[in-house]
Parts: C-alpha cells; structure tokens; sequence
C-alpha cells in the first residue's frame, strides 16, 4: 500500500519536477542573453539598460525554487554524508532518511507558511520594471509545495522499507544507486 501509492506519487512528481528543471534551462538561457545584452551596451555602446539586474535576478530566484523538486528527488541537495554512507542499505539508515523526511516536510512547511505571508505583502512594484513583486513572492510557497510532495514520496519508501526485511533494503539502495550511475550518463 505504502509503495503503491509512492509509485503513484512518482508518476506525478517525476514528469512534474523535470518539467520545471528544463524550464529552468530555458531561464538560464534567457537569462545569458539578458546579460550578454546588457555587456554590450554597457561596454560596446556606452548606453547601459537599467532593467537587466533586477530581470536577471528574478530569473536566478525562479530557477532557483524551479529545480527544487528535482534536486531533493534526485538526491542532489547539499548533505554531509560521510556518517549515513557507512551505514547505507541498513534499517538505521532506512530511519534517519525517514526521520530527515519529516524534518525537510516541516521546514517545507515553515517555508510555505511564511512565503505565503511575504506572498500576500508583496503589493509594491519592482524598482526597475514595472511588475507587481507578488509575482516573484508567489513562487516560494508554490515550489516549496511541489517539494513536499516529493518528500512525501521519499518518505512513503523508507516507511515501506523499515517493515521491509534486509535484502529489499539492500535492493532498493542498489537500484538506486544504478539509477544514479544512469541519469549521470544521459
């Protein structure tokens, strides 16, 4: 039951979260023609643009909460690993990564919270353009959302594999570990 409904959690988050990473890629596009604009005029035609910096910071911060879901799906956040990699494909290593679940689901949360407070002061207008900041708040609560369903996936698995026995514990860490070794090579 609990695997069942991470795969169908999977279905969803998957396509959902490499949809917003690519779109991200396309935002870095935009955003390295926006700079590379903007280092023309600046220094080829003595006529900087004064709305560059503000665009480009505003598509660093999309891209940023865009690919959010993938990278803790992907396991690629930032983690200090040289404790829980000695205890890999054991029960406490299930535990910890469940209970870090949890932790990352109420942070999340937190986030959520607060963005949406932010969110709904963000009535005032950029400096240099003239859009509404709600429009930049807005999207803390909405991908730090995304991310919980991902967590929530993740923490589905290691409460399937704490009442799993020892060989589908180790299983599940090798087929990881496979799907790593693939994705890197795609």
């Amino acid at each position: 039951m609990l695997l069942k409904t991470a795969n169908i959690l999977g279905k969803i988050n998957h396509p959902v979260a490499k949809f917003f990473a690519q779109l991200s890629g396309v935002l870095l596009l935009a955003m390295t023609v926006i700079v590379i604009c903007q280092i023309g005029f600046r220094y080829i035609l003595n006529m900087p643009l004064d709305w560059t910096d503000e665009v480009s910071r505003f598509l660093m911060i999309y891209m940023t909460y865009l690919c959010l879901p993938m990278v803790y799906l992907a396991n690629q956040n930032i983690a200090m690993t040289l404790f829980t990699d000695l205890i890999k494909g054991t029960r406490l290593h299930v535990l910890l990564m469940f209970l870090t679940h949890i932790i990352a689901i109420i942070t999340f949360s937190v986030w959520i919270y607060f963005g949406y407070q932010h969110f709904l002061k963000g009535n005032v207008t950029a400096d240099s353009l003239p859009i509404k900041m709600f429009w930049l708040y807005g999207i803390a609560p909405i991908f730090f959302g995304l991310t919980c369903f991902a967590a929530l996936e993740k923490l589905l698995i290691c409460l399937h594999l704490l009442f799993s026995d020892k060989q589908t514990i180790q299983k599940h860490y090798e087929s990881e570990t496979v799907d790593i070794i693939e994705k890197s090579t795609d």
